[in-house]
């Protein structure tokens, strides 16, 4: 009797990387090395049926306001072929092209950003920084060890006071955004005034991680149109947050898993603090994460239009 053997697929995650979230398994044979033209071809083809993804456009929502849109991929069969006959390894090798959406963020007006979109299971962990900076190394080690990239939205003040920390952030590899200097309430500004918040923190943090600010939180929430408007003008966004865990108030971690939990949809942006309570449930909502099948992604991710997973680029036979 003939013993089927079967493909795994070998994912590239911008998100959660490690044993929590196991390669797709597809029931196939393998690919035996003198695998003829034909079955390779006839094999692409049905692999670019099952794993092509179509982009999702941006749209601006009546209550979401902008909703960046999201990249799909398209499998290029003969570069595929290509590369499958050229690696004489018994595996099939897949090129794919990323396919951007018709519609872009950046296409559309100035509106804030609430959400990603929905038509992925991803997260994206914000963490707005003015204070708290005793409990930045274990919000950082936790997640290193859970190789999770968060978003740092930062005070331009509390950068300047604690440029180590923010490198180290840069080091681990998360986005860095900006969340203005001394957190005034935007709304109260001048529009001079509001420049310089804008103008100088972003001047302030690139000068410490030589990247390029693209999104800002604006202090408590507050904001006007002239901050969207501003924003856009320098090509950049205005963040909020989908779900916020309230976690500056310093409840107990349960409550602050607890809102997590019920903040978790899909495209969601989450809102945290550096806290003591929120260093004793990051792991949880982590934990939380991994187990509804969700990725982390950067706000970074969610304004490029980055997908959180990759599609496959080797499939290899296992007996």
């Amino acid at each position: 009797m003939h013993k089927a053997s079967i493909i795994t697929l070998s994912i590239t995650l911008l998100g959660f990387i490690g044993p929590a979230f196991p390669a797709t398994v597809f029931a196939q044979e393998t690919v035996p090395n003198n695998v003829s033209t034909v079955s390779v071809e006839q094999r692409l083809q049905q692999f670019s049926k099952q794993l092509s993804k179509e982009p999702v456009d941006a749209r601006v929502d009546r209550v979401w306001h902008l909703i960046p849109g999201l990249a799909g991929w398209a499998l290029i069969e003969d570069e595929s072929m290509r590369a499958t006959k050229e690696a004489h390894d018994g595996k099939i090798h897949l090129v794919w092209r990323q396919v951007p959406p018709k519609i872009s963020a950046a296409s559309l007006g100035a509106e804030p950003i609430y959400r990603a979109p929905d038509a992925e299971k991803s997260i994206s962990l914000m963490v707005n920084v003015s204070w708290g900076e005793e409990y930045v190394p274990a919000m950082l080690k936790i997640l290193r060890s859970s190789h999770v990239h968060a978003t740092f939205f930062l005070d331009g003040k509390w950068v300047k006071e604690h440029p180590d920390l923010v490198k180290a952030m840069v080091q681990d590899g998360h986005a860095i955004g900006s969340h203005g200097s001394g957190h005034p309430d935007f709304r109260k500004l001048t529009n001079a005034g509001l420049e310089r918040q804008l103008d100088g923190t972003n001047a302030i943090i690139e000068n410490i991680t030589h990247r390029k600010v693209t999104a800002i939180a604006p202090p408590s929430g507050s904001y006007d149109n002239r901050l969207v408007k501003m924003t856009k003008a320098r090509k950049t966004y205005t963040i909020m947050w989908t779900a916020d865990t309230v976690d500056w108030r310093r409840p107990p971690a349960e409550v602050i898993v607890a809102r997590a939990k019920r903040g978790l949809t899909p495209g969601c942006l989450l809102l945290m603090h550096p806290t003591k309570s929120t260093v004793e449930a990051l792991p949880q909502i982590i934990k939380l994460i991994e187990a509804n099948g969700y990725h982390a992604k950067t706000i970074d991710d969610v304004i490029a239009e980055r997908p959180s997973v990759q599609p496959p680029s080797v499939l290899s036979g296992v007996q």
